[in-house]
């Protein structure tokens, strides 16, 4: 039996028969391509295919994105990270809340001491860091309140 195995949804299928490839189905402008062994036929319909090639389809198992891809680099952020990065130099897990934002979080707790204060702060603005005396990174609040 021949596995049709979805690369891109609705659009593109590897065909395989023991772990070897053997073709493939391609979405074109007047409906489905497939091609086996260098033979190709086209149908107008992906129902079309699946009555007239034995194939089995692979289902593609799509998973919700869930708190843990809220992390860089194992430290909690406060919304979806965009552009994650380590800096090197001053130890800090990096990202920004857009893919073109040029506003730079650093991820995780910090207390930061502002004037003459320590408050805790979650996920700070980069720039923040940079004007005050801060301790962190923290994985989570309550190890930033310990002395």
């Amino acid at each position: 039996m021949i596995i049709a195995k979805p690369v891109v949804p609705d659009q593109y299928w590897i065909l395989k028969k023991d772990d070897r490839k053997v073709g493939n189905i391609e979405a074109v402008p007047n409906g489905y391509a497939v091609k086996i062994d260098n033979t190709v036929t086209v149908f107008k319909t992906m129902r079309m295919v699946r009555q007239q090639v034995p194939l089995d389809f692979e289902q593609i198992n799509i998973t919700k994105p869930n708190k843990s891809d809220r992390q860089v680099h194992g430290y909690h952020t406060s919304g979806r990270p965009y552009n994650a990065v380590f800096d090197i130099k001053h130890q800090l897990p990096l990202w920004t809340r857009e893919p073109r934002s040029r506003s730079w979080y650093a991820a995780g707790w910090y207390r930061v001491k502002i004037h003459r204060t320590w408050d805790i702060i979650e996920c700070p603005k980069l720039i923040m860091l940079q004007r005050y005396a801060y301790e962190g990174p923290f994985r989570s609040e309550e190890e930033a309140n310990k002395p």
